[in-house]
């Protein structure tokens, strides 16, 4: 008995020692105030950073310690920031690190530009940003339209049949739109929602995320032994499968893109009209640019492209359509709004960009609801926050949290309250609104993303009347979830 008592007096020893947290960074970490943390796990069981009970704690504590305050989840240090001008301090071109969370994604994702850091992210996101010029953004206007028109058919069938779960039909229509726009190949995840490809990128998120919500999933041997890895390798090969699949075929093809014909300006970085993501990286690619040498380079930038093109907006997507059928008057004005400028003729980038009272609309939605609603970094050296003078110790995680940012009531008036009006001026900090995130890490693909988002909702509201049904109970992972539904019932406009 004496000696199992010494026995279990030594392990739980070795696991505060090897979990213990560096002494500076707990002295340090332990002068913000925040949530009382206990030896070894730390606040991991009185506070949750995501998961369904996660914006009540993220409330409770900003309430009790102020915008910005500390947790310990196990050894690691978690600044909660909350603040617009704490956040507005992080986002130099010196913090752009991600946050160890996003690890798990490395196998999947692997350098692209969610992922990589330093000279490799600054380079990659150089040679990335022109192709998102309107002038190629309007050449997958046709696509955009082409799949809205899909959805139109697929919902057809929901007509007259109650309400319906939304989430997997938007999911589908997004994955076709960025799959065509992207690597220039149609999936046709509308008309075939079982295919392998569709159905292997829900399976490998719902995984990874099981790892980052508990890491302890991910440790070896456990990882191996619990048949995780075997199936995360599966699905894996299936997700690498067709991106690897169209380069190769795009490269044997050798598609010459560059247009030195056209005389009118309308030619992009030397690429012709009607040119995927794709065919511009591998332009890229001949053409040896620094950011894109191998085979490699290319597959992982197209894939992070399909991850966050696909996942983003279908989130924004649902959200935005949900909120319209609990907002009929609203959803009339932005009815009148496309009807007025959507006259028969075929939609160009001109015309949405007119479409301003649903671009407040989208801008709202996505501020009650942000697809990404807490963005991870690392410091990578001590920083002195402004709006506290708290100093946060290099190697500690940074965590901007955009849901509870945007849900202030001094920055937004009856925050509660969907008002598409309020964006009608400047808000009170630069740093308030940031759906996209902020900084020099801001989504590349925001234009992107509003475009297809307003192409597919106008071509909704043009033939149908949308009614929602219940509240929503959201929670945060990688992306905002729902608990269940959201559910809409449509009636034919004409």
């Amino acid at each position: 008995m004496y000696m199992i008592l010494i026995t279990l007096a030594l392990g739980a020893f070795m696991i505060w020692w090897l979990f213990r947290p560096e002494k500076r960074l707990r002295e340090m970490g332990n002068k913000i105030p925040g949530p009382k943390a206990y030896p070894i796990v730390g606040n991991i069981f009185n506070f949750n950073l995501y998961g369904i009970n996660g914006p009540k704690d993220w409330k409770e504590c900003i309430e009790k310690y102020g915008p910005t305050f500390r947790v310990w989840l196990g050894p690691q240090l978690h600044i909660i920031i909350a603040e617009p001008e704490d956040i507005q301090a992080l986002s130099s071109k010196t913090l752009i690190t991600k946050s160890d969370a996003y690890s798990a994604l490395q196998p999947w994702l692997g350098t692209g530009l969610l992922l990589s850091t330093g000279e490799l992210w600054q380079r990659r996101r150089k040679a990335i940003t022109p192709t998102f010029h309107f002038k190629i953004l309007d050449q997958f206007v046709p696509t955009f339209s082409k799949c809205a028109n899909t959805l139109l058919k697929v919902l057809k069938d929901k007509v007259g049949k109650g309400f319906f779960p939304l989430t997997h039909i938007i999911s589908d229509c997004a994955l076709d739109s960025v799959a065509e726009t992207v690597m220039g190949t149609e999936l046709n995840a509308m008309t075939n929602p079982i295919g392998e490809y569709p159905t292997a990128i829900e399976r490998m998120t719902l995984l990874l995320m099981e790892k980052i919500k508990n890491p302890l999933l991910g440790m070896e041997p456990h990882y191996t032994l619990s048949g995780r890895r075997k199936k995360e390798k599966h699905l894996l090969n299936i997700l690498f499968s067709l991106p690897l699949e169209v380069i190769r075929k795009k490269e044997i093809e050798n598609i010459d893109v560059r247009d030195d014909s056209d005389a009118s300006g309308d030619a992009v970085l030397g690429v012709k009209r009607k040119a995927a993501l794709l065919e511009l990286l591998l332009k890229m690619k001949r053409d040896k640019v620094p950011a894109f040498q191998t085979e490699k380079d290319v597959k992982d930038e197209v894939i992070t492209f399909m991850f966050e093109g696909h996942d983003t907006t279908t989130s924004s997507l649902t959200f935005a359509i949900w909120i319209l059928g609990k907002h009929q008057d609203v959803q009339e004005e932005v009815y009148r709004e496309v009807s007025e400028i959507l006259v028969g003729q075929e939609p160009t980038y001109e015309d949405f960009q007119k479409m301003t009272y649903l671009d407040r609309v989208l801008k709202e939605s996505m501020r009650l609801y942000p697809a990404v609603p807490i963005v991870a970094r690392q410091a990578t050296h001590d920083v002195v926050l402004p709006h506290n003078g708290y100093t946060i110790p290099k190697g500690a995680y940074l965590n901007v949290m955009i849901y509870p940012l945007h849900r202030r009531e001094d920055l937004f008036p009856d925050s509660e309250k969907f008002n598409p009006d309020r964006h009608l001026k400047p808000h009170k900090h630069a740093y308030a609104y940031i759906p996209f995130s902020a900084g020099p890490r801001n989504c590349i693909g925001q234009k992107f993303a509003m475009l297809n988002m307003k192409v597919i909702i106008s071509s909704l509201l043009l033939s149908y009347k949308i009614e929602s049904n219940d509240d929503l109970i959201v929670y945060p992972e990688l992306l905002l979830r729902t608990k269940k539904g959201p559910y809409i019932r449509l009636t034919p406009r004409n």
